[in-house]
């Protein structure tokens, strides 16, 4: 299982050749992200030019499974961000429910962009960075 963050989502939907190879290439595995994901993704539809097209997003990222919110995930990314807090790093919100969510399920993260680029939180959790 693998768990994706919005930068690599994005640059996937948008043919960035990176993302679209390492989604092709890990097509067999479960792929998951958070709901907070899909909202970054569709934050996208909103501020482009045009109509927002939301079903199209939906239909891009079928192979995509949304896993559910949890208290548990929740509790995972406040002591994921604790832990940081006490090494003398954070993240901003967002990121550190997504990287708690992968922390949680064991998983890795697979990111595109240095959001993620914490050395407390690559010392805990397997950070792919594209």
């Amino acid at each position: 299982m693998t768990v994706y963050d919005s930068s690599v989502l994005i640059g996937y939907l948008v043919g960035e050749p990176t993302a679209v190879e390492y989604v092709t290439e890990h097509s067999t595995e479960r792929a998951v992200a958070p709901p907070l994901v899909l909202f970054e993704v569709y934050q996208g539809e909103v501020f482009k030019t045009g109509p927002a097209e939301f079903d199209a997003i939906d239909s891009a990222l079928e192979w995509l499974t949304v896993v559910d919110e949890t208290v548990e995930l929740a509790r995972a990314a406040a002591q994921l961000q604790n832990a940081l807090h006490e090494q003398g790093e954070a993240l901003t919100a967002r990121d550190a429910f997504i990287a708690g969510t992968a922390d949680a399920l064991g998983e890795p993260l697979v990111v595109s962009d240095a959001d993620f680029d914490v050395p407390a939180l690559t010392d805990r959790l397997d950070v792919v960075v594209l």
